[in-house]
């Protein structure tokens, strides 16, 4: 069964901390995944878009002490607007890979960069990128 793109990630509070995966799995459905051990399972919770997907999720699993990790502020360039905005597990992905730190962001039709990414958001990025793709 193919994943889909993922999106964003978030954490619960649920035997310990668990990892909650977004991911587009078409262009108008975006679903939460939940981390079990090395598999991820496909979990009912869902949106047309990531606002809605984030949204349905905290009222979810607000008992569970829902929070989407820190992923960093994305700053759009040439202009770098003066605040940034929350950045998404993917903006931050993208711009942690690249060699200067810029990518092409296509929903902006806009270079961007990401600064101020945590830790834990970036550990789990290397940690994501050293798995076997299944």
């Amino acid at each position: 069964m193919e994943k889909g793109r993922l999106i964003h990630v978030a954490e619960i509070q649920e035997q310990g901390k668990r990892y909650l995966f977004l991911r587009q799995l078409d262009p108008y459905r975006y679903v939460w995944f939940k981390e079990v051990g090395p598999d991820e399972i496909e979990t009912a919770i869902w949106g047309a878009n990531t606002e809605e997907a984030i949204y349905a999720a905290r009222k979810a699993w607000k008992n569970e002490l829902f929070r989407t990790l820190n992923c960093g502020f994305r700053y759009t360039l040439p202009e770098r607007d003066e605040h940034g905005s929350n950045a998404l597990f993917y903006q931050m992905a993208a711009s942690y890979n690249s060699m200067n730190g810029v990518y092409f962001e296509d929903e902006l039709g806009s270079n961007c960069i990401v600064h101020n990414a945590s830790m834990e958001a970036r550990n789990l990025l290397k940690r994501l990128q050293q798995q076997p793709i299944t």
